[in-house]
């Protein structure tokens, strides 16, 4: 007769209480998540909206964010031998009443730039042909100081003219002024401001300005971001992050915000009508179903993204419309550029084209911690067309270097992809009434629409093109 011994009956329960967790894991898994609001993308627009719809708002919200944080295009090198982190992605923000609260909740201040580095970076920035590697003599007209700041000005002047076209979102209805449909080079030529680009040229993120539409030049450069120059005079001034990190407060939200975090996740399909919204999403355990009463997608819609996506056939023609530009950014170092130089942008040596780089390029260098110590980390950043890869953009971000100091031997610390970005569109789509086709898909089965698409392209208006939207997502919630 065989005894049963308290390990031979050990063996089986064990086995049978694994099965059990198991199987009960596996069913907690399929069951559908339910919540009132799902946000697709964890950038900067994502997760403010998930922290003000559930914190003030009192709604339960799911981000589904696929990379491995939140944040978006905020990214920090921290220097090995302990040196204070560089920002190479998102480096400032606007002193807006809602940014300063925002940041006040997660406990991270905010500090004024250093004056004398900032004029530094401003007026010592060395002008370099890229493929050349030769020092070039930028002239833009009368060159002295005082000439920059009077064209800045007087750019500044028509931002201010135009400001209502871009206040937190392109809501202005009417005809659009035909100086925003200019090419942007013509633009200039008709005020005589080519010397404003002794400034602006810090901002213009762009790979051909010269010939895009100055609507998407101005929603980019616009009056808040000039105005903020002027150090406050003139309205809310740059502002840094007191850790000098910008990943510091989306570490703070995620830690804040985890149980209602999907990270690593993707929308595998959609199923949007009035009623509400049914989401597959891909995670790194497996699918889940999403259900939820709205959507709120601040992903970029570009084509990439919008792929699994049931669009209707409005959304897929409004948003073939776009086009798109590519940025990569990135930390190089072991440059042997000498202490003095706190940048190096690139400056074709073409006059006519007023020295702005086109196609695929990378566009400038900016010491990192260009504070006293002087560091021999630089800011890259590169920028190009749609289908431009990251091996490529890596290539882009050292040559330069190489060129310009023979004896250099630059290494790549960092680096990260923006994905598509700066979406454009034609003159004539403008003309033809583009955003209000656009602006009319909010709110259609039970979808919103936030992001760099949908308002200009700066953290503090994006926060604050959420506050407008918010009414219309929480009604009927």
């Amino acid at each position: 007769m065989r005894v049963l011994t308290c390990t031979s009956l050990f063996v089986p329960l064990t086995c049978l209480f694994s099965l059990g967790r198991a199987q009960h894991q596996q069913k907690q898994q399929q069951e559908p998540l339910s919540v009132d609001v799902a946000i697709v993308g964890g950038g900067a627009s994502g997760a403010y909206a998930a922290v003000r719809l559930r914190d003030d708002y009192t709604k339960s919200v799911l981000v589904i964010e696929k990379s491995n944080r939140l944040g978006g295009h905020v990214h920090a090198f921290h220097p090995p031998d302990g040196q204070r982190p560089i920002n190479y992605g998102v480096q400032a923000y606007l002193s807006r009443k809602t940014t300063v609260a925002f940041f006040k909740k997660f406990n991270v201040g905010l500090i004024d730039p250093d004056f004398n580095n900032y004029v530094d970076l401003l007026v010592k920035t060395k002008n370099v042909d890229f493929e050349t590697g030769r020092d070039v003599n930028v002239t833009y007209g009368p060159a002295g100081v005082a000439d920059v700041v009077l064209a800045l000005l007087g750019y500044l002047e028509l931002t201010k003219k135009y400001k209502s076209w871009f206040d937190d979102g392109y809501y202005m209805h009417g005809d659009i002024p035909e100086d925003l449909l200019l090419p942007f080079g013509e633009f200039l030529d008709r005020y005589g401001l080519q010397g404003s680009l002794g400034i602006l040229r810090n901002l213009l993120w762009l790979n051909d300005a010269l010939n895009t539409p100055t609507w998407s030049v101005m929603a980019v450069v616009g009056y808040p971001q000039v105005s903020a120059f002027f150090l406050g005079v003139l309205g809310p001034s740059f502002k840094w992050p007191a850790t000098h990190s910008s990943e510091t407060l989306f570490d703070h939200v995620l830690e804040h915000m985890r149980d209602d975090v999907l990270l690593e996740s993707t929308v595998y399909s959609s199923r949007r009508t009035s009623r509400g919204v049914t989401l597959v999403v891909q995670t790194p355990k497996g699918r889940r179903t999403v259900l939820a009463k709205k959507l709120l997608i601040a992903a970029t819609p570009s084509p990439d993204n919008i792929r699994p996506w049931d669009l209707s056939r409005e959304e897929r023609s409004v948003f073939s419309k776009f086009s798109w530009e590519t940025l990569y950014v990135g930390i190089v170092g072991n440059t042997s550029v000498p202490v003095s130089i706190p940048g190096i942008r690139n400056a074709p040596n073409n006059a006519s084209h007023l020295f702005l780089p086109q196609g695929n390029f990378c566009d400038a260098y900016a010491r990192g911690g260009f504070d006293g110590t002087k560091s021999d980390y630089w800011n890259a950043r590169v920028i190009g067309k749609s289908n431009l890869t990251s091996d490529e953009a890596r290539s882009l971000m050292l040559q330069p270097l190489k060129k310009m100091v023979k004896t250099a031997d630059p290494k790549l610390y960092a680096f990260a992809s923006h994905g598509l970005t700066a979406p454009k569109v034609s003159a004539q789509e403008l003309r033809a009434g583009f955003y209000k086709k656009l602006y009319a898909l909010q709110g259609r089965r039970s979808t919103f629409w936030t992001g760099l698409a949908w308002a200009p392209d700066y953290t503090p208006i994006l926060w604050d093109f959420n506050e407008k939207l918010f009414p219309r997502i929480l009604q009927g919630l």
